[in-house]
C-alpha cells in the first residue's frame, strides 16, 4: 500500500515537471518568420535540375508580407533569391521556395533570411548534407527557436507540412483580481476611491457554505485600516476613504493590497499638501530656471538660480518632483561662481551670467518618468518654482528619418536638412541635393543645380546639413534631397519660389495641366506643362508617359500628313504629343502652332496619365494676325479656382484704336469692387489677379449673423468701346470637384431649421440688369415672399429689397411663436420676371392650447463646473404665456448649513428678479469665483406664479495644470452641421477630433427629419439604431423610445446603452418635423466613439434629414 502511494506521488511530481517544461517551451516559439526546413542535397544531380528548396514558417498570429525579402547562401556560392513583391505568409502557414540549380553547397552551408532592408531575420546553423536522398535539416517543432544547434534535426523531409507541434497542458482558469484608485496623488481632505474587479465568484463550502470576501488593507505612515467587501453582480467592488488628518492620515505613500481567496493585487497612492505661493516681503526675489525647456532621457539638465539678496551662512534647498509628485532629486547649494562656470564644456557661453547657484541633474535612462517635472527652491524666506518636461525619445518606424525646417523657401535662404538613422549606427551617409523642377522654360538643363556631400552622424545617429540657395532666378523650382547608404535611402522634396510668405501650394488630384498663354497667334510656340500627383511604377522598368491630345472645339481630331518610318510613304495620322515626367512628377512639352495644322478657333488639350486613370483638360485659342475680321475673344484659364491661385484673362479686341484702353471691374462676393485697366497691344491684352489666400476672419462671430466669405462667384465686367461684357469665375474650397453654375436668380436661408422666436435671414443673388447712368435711374428691387409650406401657401411676409453691386440681397424676418408652429415654410424671390424658391423648417416646442398643465422647463448648460466658470441657466414655460414675477435664488450647501431634502433651510441669499422675453423665456448667468470656499453643491430655485422649480449643480476644484493653448478654447463649443440629406440610410460617426492642436470631444447629437409633403407624417418616420443593432428610437417592438418624451417637468427619457446612461429627447412620429437629441446623462462624460445608424422608413416620399454634432473642449 505504501509503495502505491509513493508511486502516485512520484507520478504527480513527474506530471508537474512535464507540464512546467511544456509551458516553458512555449516561450521558445519564435515571434518572427523562421527558416523551418532546408533540403540542400536532394536525390539526383543538383546541377541537372532545380531541386534544392527552403521552407519558411510563420509562427505569429498575423499575416506577414515578405515581398522583397532574401534567402541567401552565405558560404561558397553566395546565391541570393529575392522573394517577389506582394508575397504573404499567413499565420501558422508554410511557404517553400526554389531558386537555381546548385543553389547551396552540401558541406558547411549556412543559410540566411533577410528582410527588405538587409537585416538578418533568421539563419540556420552550419549544416552538412552528404546523403543524396529525401532527408533534410528541419527544426524539432514548427517555429521552435532557442538559438541553439539542438533546435535542428536531420530527418526525412516533409516540405510544406508540419515538423510537429509542442504539446502543452492547459491549466485550470485562474482567478484574476484587479485594483486601482481614482487618482495616484491626493491632498488632505480629499476622498480616495478604491475599486476593482474579480474574474469570477468564489464560494467556500466548509465549515459552512458562504461567499468568499474581498479583503482590502490600506497601510502607510503610522496608518493601518482594513475593509471587507463582496463583489456585485458585475464582479466589481468599490469603497472610499476620507483623507483627513483627524482620521489619522499622514503625508506620505500608502500601499493598497487586495486579497480574494488565494489571489492578490496591489497598488499605491500618495497624500500630501498643495504648493502654496508665499508672498515675498521687501524687494528680495528668487528666480529659478533651466538651460532648456525640455529634455530626453540621457541628457543633462542645468539648473540656474538667481537671487536679489545673498544671505550669510544660508544654503539654498531645492528638490525635483516628477509628474507623480514623487521626489527624485534634492540638495543644498551655496553661491559659487566657479561652480557655475564648470557646468559648461567646450568654451560654451553662460546664458545666465547673473545666477549665483547652479547644478546639474541627469535624465534617467533606465526607468524614465515622462511629463512635467517641478523644481521647488527655498532660500531663507525666498521661494521659487519652475518646471521642465521630459519627453520620450520616440523613433520613427522607418529606417531613415529625413526632413527640412519648412517646405517652401525664397532665393538666398538657407535650408536646414535634418534626419536620423533609426535603430542603427554608422559614421556617415551620402547626401545629394538635386534641382528637379524648373520654373523658367528657358533654363538650360545642363545648368541644373546638383550638390553632393557627406553628413556625419552624431552619437544618437542624428545629423544636420545646411544648404544655401543661390540668389539666382534659375534656382527657382523644386528640389530633391536624398540621403543614402548601402543599408537604404530616404528622399524628401522642397520648393523655391519668389515670394514664400504668400505662396500657397496648389492642390490637385492625379494630374494638373497648364499652357503658357491662353490666346496664340499662328506660328507661336505653345508650352504645355503640368505636374503629376503620384507617379506610377512600371513592371518593365519604363517610366509612364503623359499622353497629350489636342482636339477642336467641336471634338473633332486634328489630322496631319506624315510619312512611314521605313518606306517614307505618305500617310495621314492623328496629331498627339507625349511628355516624360521627371522624378518628382513635373512634365512639359513644346509645340509650334503651324498655320497648316492649327486654323483659327478654339482647341481643347487633354492630358492623360496611367492609362487614362488621371486626366485634365484645358482650352486655348488660335488667331491669325493677318485676318482683320477676327471676332471678339475673351479667355479665362479656368472656371473654378482655389485660394492663392492666379486668374489669367487673355482678350482679343478687333479694330480697337491704338492707345485705347480696356477698363476691368472685379466684383467680389462680399460686394467689394476693384478697378483695373489694360492697354491692348496689337488688339490683344492680358490681365491677372491673385485669389485670396485665406477665408475672412471676424473678431466676433455669431451663427445667427450672416458674414461674407471669400468663397463664391466673382464677376469681371470689361468696359469696351463697343459696350460692356461680363465673365464669371468661382473661388471654391474644393476646386477639383466643384463647377461654375451661373443662375439668373438664387435664394436661400442662413439656416435650415429655426427655433420659434428666432430671426429668419433670407439671402439671395441675381445677375443684375445693366442700367444707364444718365438722368433719373430707378434701381430694380427683388421681392421676397415668406409663406406657409402647404397649399394654398398663405402669405405671411412680403418685402422688397435692393441689390448691392455684386447682385446680392438680404432681408430678415422675425418668427413669432404664435404664428410659426412646427412644420415647413417657403421663401419665394422674384426679380425681373425670374422666380426662385427654397424651404426652411421651424421647431416650436410650445404647447399652443390643450389641457396639458403649465410648467417651467428649467435647464443648465452642464451639471459640473470648475472654479472661475460661468453657469448658464435658461428656462421657459411650456405654454406661450408672459411671466411678470419671476425670481431666481442660487444657494451653496456648505458644511455650516442644514440640508432639508432638496431645500436648504433658512435660504440666506435674497432672490434675484429675472427679465423674461415676450414668450416667457429667460437666461441667467452665475459666475463662480476662484476661491476654494466655493467648492461644493449648489441648489437653484426659480419662483414663478404657478409654482417653484429647482435644479442643482456641483463646483469642483480647477485642474492644477492648464495648457496655455487650451485657455483660448475654454467655454467654447464647436458644431458640425449636415443639411438636406435625402438618403434613406445615413450612418453617423461620432468621435473626437482635433482643432488647432486642441482636442474636442463630442457631447450632443441632434437631428431633424422633414417630410416636405403634407399628410406624409405617418408614412415617413425615423429609426435610430446602434452599430450592434439595438433600436434606440423607432416604432418597432423592442425600441427603447417609441413616443414623445416630453412630460411634466422634463423633456428627456433616460435609457441605458452599453452600460452608459443617455438622455433621449424625441418629438414623436406623427409630426412633419421629427426631431431627436441624444447625449450622455452625466455632464462630465463625453460621447464614446460610436456609430449611430439613422434609417428613414418611407416608400417613395421625399424627405430631408438634418443633423449636427456639438463638440466641447477636452479638459
Amino acid at each position: 500500500m505504501k509503495s502505491e502511494i509513493i508511486l502516485v506521488i512520484f507520478g504527480l511530481f513527474l506530471f508537474g515537471i512535464i507540464s512546467n517544461q511544456a509551458v516553458g517551451q512555449l516561450d521558445s516559439i519564435a515571434d518572427h518568420v523562421v527558416i523551418n526546413e532546408v533540403e540542400t542535397n536532394p536525390p539526383g544531380s543538383d546541377a541537372d535540375a532545380i531541386s534544392e528548396w527552403v521552407e519558411l514558417f510563420n509562427p505569429t498570429n498575423e499575416e506577414i508580407s515578405i515581398g522583397g525579402w532574401e534567402i541567401a547562401s552565405t558560404t561558397v556560392l553566395k546565391k541570393t533569391l529575392v522573394i517577389p513583391d506582394g508575397t504573404q505568409i499567413k499565420s501558422q502557414q508554410f511557404a517553400s521556395f526554389q531558386y537555381q540549380s546548385v543553389w547551396f553547397t552540401d558541406v558547411s552551408e549556412r543559410i540566411e533570411l533577410r528582410d527588405s532592408t538587409g537585416i538578418v531575420i533568421d539563419e540556420t546553423p552550419t549544416i552538412t548534407d552528404l546523403d543524396n536522398d529525401f532527408t533534410s535539416w528541419q527544426r524539432l517543432y514548427d517555429g521552435y527557436d532557442t538559438d541553439s544547434l539542438a533546435d535542428w534535426t536531420f530527418e526525412t523531409s516533409n516540405a510544406g507540412s508540419t515538423n510537429g507541434k509542442i504539446i502543452t497542458e492547459e491549466s485550470e482558469d485562474a482567478v484574476i483580481v484587479s485594483v486601482s484608485t481614482d487618482k495616484s496623488n491626493y491632498i488632505f481632505d480629499e476622498t480616495l476611491t478604491i475599486s476593482g474587479t474579480v474574474s469570477k465568484e468564489i464560494f467556500v463550502e466548509k465549515p459552512f457554505f458562504h461567499q468568499e470576501t474581498i479583503d482590502i488593507i490600506v497601510q502607510g505612515p503610522n496608518y493601518y485600516k482594513t475593509f471587507t467587501l463582496y463583489p456585485n453582480m458585475f464582479l466589481e467592488y468599490q469603497t472610499s476613504l476620507n483623507l483627513q488628518k483627524v482620521l489619522g492620515i499622514n503625508q506620505g505613500t500608502y500601499d493598497v493590497s487586495v486579497s480574494y481567496a488565494t489571489n492578490q493585487a496591489s497598488t499605491q497612492f500618495s497624500v500630501g499638501t498643495e504648493f502654496i505661493e508665499i508672498d515675498q516681503k521687501g524687494d528680495a526675489s528668487l528666480i529659478i530656471t533651466t538651460d532648456k525647456d525640455s529634455y530626453l532621457p540621457g541628457e543633462t539638465a542645468i539648473i540656474f538660480v538667481e537671487t536679489s539678496e545673498i544671505l550669510d551662512f544660508e544654503g539654498l534647498k531645492f528638490e525635483v518632483l516628477d509628474p507623480n509628485n514623487v521626489k527624485i532629486y534634492q540638495g543644498t547649494l551655496f553661491p559659487n561662481i566657479s561652480a557655475i562656470s564648470s557646468v559648461f564644456l567646450d568654451n560654451q557661453a553662460n546664458p545666465y551670467p547673473d545666477a549665483q547657484f547652479a547644478t546639474t541633474i541627469y535624465m534617467d535612462t533606465v526607468s524614465p518618468i515622462y511629463g512635467t517635472h517641478t523644481i521647488v527652491a527655498q532660500y531663507g524666506t525666498q521661494t521659487a518654482i519652475s518646471t521642465f518636461v521630459v519627453f520620450e525619445d520616440i523613433k520613427e518606424d522607418t529606417l531613415i528619418s529625413l526632413s527640412t525646417d519648412k517646405p517652401v523657401y525664397g532665393l538666398g535662404e538657407t535650408v536646414i536638412i535634418s534626419g536620423r538613422l533609426n535603430n542603427l549606427f554608422i559614421t556617415s551617409m551620402d547626401l545629394e541635393i538635386l534641382q528637379t523642377g524648373i520654373v523658367s522654360f528657358s533654363t538650360d538643363t545642363d545648368s541644373i543645380l546638383k550638390e553632393l556631400d557627406v553628413v556625419r552622424l552624431e552619437g544618437d545617429s542624428t545629423f544636420t546639413h545646411l544648404f544655401k540657395i543661390p540668389n539666382n532666378s534659375d534656382r527657382l523650382g523644386e528640389y530633391r534631397v536624398k540621403v543614402s547608404k548601402d543599408l537604404g535611402e530616404a528622399i524628401i522634396f522642397f520648393r523655391v519660389v519668389e515670394n514664400p510668405d504668400e505662396y500657397v501650394a496648389t492642390t490637385f488630384e492625379g494630374i494638373s495641366l497648364f499652357t503658357n498663354k491662353l490666346i496664340y497667334e499662328t506660328g507661336d510656340n505653345m508650352v504645355i506643362y503640368g505636374e503629376i500627383d503620384e507617379l506610377v511604377s512600371s513592371s518593365v522598368y519604363l517610366t509612364a508617359v503623359v499622353d497629350i491630345s489636342i482636339t477642336r472645339e467641336d471634338g473633332s481630331k486634328i489630322i496631319i500628313d506624315t510619312f512611314k518610318p521605313v518606306s517614307n510613304e505618305a500617310v495621314s495620322a492623328t496629331f498627339f504629343l507625349t511628355a516624360l515626367p521627371d522624378i518628382v512628377g513635373n512634365y512639359s512639352v513644346e509645340q509650334v502652332l503651324y498655320h497648316n495644322v492649327f486654323d483659327e478657333g478654339t482647341y481643347n488639350i487633354k492630358a492623360s496619365y496611367a492609362n487614362g486613370k488621371f486626366s485634365e483638360t484645358v482650352s486655348f485659342s488660335v488667331i491669325d494676325p493677318l485676318n482683320i475680321d477676327v471676332p471678339f475673344l475673351l479667355q479665362l484659364n479656368k472656371d473654378v479656382f482655389g485660394f492663392g491661385e492666379t486668374v489669367y484673362l487673355d482678350g482679343l479686341v478687333p479694330n480697337i484704336a491704338q492707345g485705347s484702353g480696356v477698363t476691368i471691374t472685379l466684383i467680389k462676393p462680399d460686394t467689394d469692387t476693384e478697378f483695373f485697366g489694360a492697354l491692348p497691344d496689337n488688339s490683344k491684352f492680358s490681365w491677372s489677379w491673385e485669389t485670396p489666400i485665406a477665408e475672412k476672419k471676424y473678431a466676433v462671430t455669431n451663427e445667427r449673423v450672416v458674414t461674407y466669405s471669400n468663397y463664391g462667384i466673382y464677376q469681371i465686367i470689361l468696359g469696351l468701346p463697343s459696350g460692356d461684357t461680363s465673365l464669371f469665375f468661382k473661388v471654391s474650397p474644393n476646386p477639383e470637384e466643384d463647377s461654375l453654375e451661373i443662375a439668373p436668380l438664387l435664394v436661400t436661408t442662413d439656416k435650415a431649421i429655426y427655433e420659434a422666436g428666432e430671426t429668419l435671414t433670407v439671402l439671395g443673388t441675381a445677375i443684375k440688369r445693366q442700367q444707364g447712368s444718365e438722368g433719373l435711374v430707378v434701381q430694380d428691387r427683388a421681392e421676397i415672399i415668406v409663406s406657409y409650406g402647404d397649399f394654398p401657401f398663405k402669405e405671411i411676409y412680403n418685402a422688397f429689397v435692393y441689390l448691392d453691386n455684386g447682385g446680392n440681397f438680404k432681408s430678415s424676418f422675425s418668427l413669432p411663436v404664435s404664428i410659426f408652429t412646427d412644420g415647413s415654410y417657403k421663401v419665394v424671390s422674384v426679380y425681373q420676371e425670374r422666380r426662385a424658391e427654397t424651404l426652411f423648417a421651424v421647431d416650436n416646442d410650445f404647447n399652443i392650447g390643450g389641457d396639458a398643465p403649465l410648467i417651467l422647463l428649467l435647464n443648465l448648460d452642464k451639471d459640473e463646473y470648475a472654479l472661475g466658470e460661468t453657469v448658464q441657466i435658461s428656462g421657459r414655460p411650456s405654454k406661450l404665456v408672459y411671466l411678470e414675477n419671476l425670481s431666481i435664488t442660487i444657494i451653496h450647501e456648505d458644511d455650516l448649513q442644514i440640508t432639508c431634502g432638496v431645500f436648504v433651510c433658512g435660504r440666506p441669499v435674497a432672490p434675484t428678479p429675472l427679465v423674461t422675453s415676450p414668450s416667457g423665456s429667460f437666461t441667467h448667468e452665475y459666475t463662480i469665483s476662484n476661491s476654494s470656499d466655493d467648492i461644493g453643491k449648489y441648489q437653484v430655485f426659480v419662483d414663478t406664479e404657478f409654482g417653484e422649480y429647482t435644479s442643482s449643480f456641483t463646483v469642483t476644484s480647477e485642474p492644477a495644470i492648464l495648457q496655455v493653448d487650451e485657455e483660448q478654447f475654454l467655454g467654447k463649443r464647436t458644431t458640425e452641421k449636415f443639411n438636406r440629406i435625402p438618403d434613406s440610410f445615413v450612418p453617423i460617426s461620432v468621435s473626437g477630433k482635433t482643432s488647432d492642436g486642441v482636442e474636442l470631444l463630442p457631447r450632443v447629437l441632434q437631428g431633424s427629419l422633414l417630410a416636405p409633403t403634407r399628410d406624409d407624417e405617418a408614412n415617413v418616420n425615423i429609426k435610430i439604431t446602434t452599430q450592434d443593432g439595438i433600436c434606440i428610437i423607432g416604432q418597432a417592438a423592442g425600441c427603447l423610445v417609441t413616443s414623445l418624451t416630453r412630460g411634466p417637468g422634463t423633456i428627456y427619457q433616460v435609457v441605458e446603452i452599453d452600460d452608459i446612461n443617455y438622455k433621449i429627447r424625441y418629438s414623436g412620429h406623427d409630426v412633419r418635423l421629427e426631431k431627436f437629441t441624444i447625449l450622455p446623462e452625466s455632464s462630465s462624460e463625453p460621447f464614446p466613439d460610436s456609430t449611430w445608424n439613422v434609417e428613414v422608413i418611407k416608400d417613395e416620399q421625399p424627405s430631408r434629414l438634418y443633423y449636427k454634432i456639438t463638440y466641447i473642449i477636452s479638459e
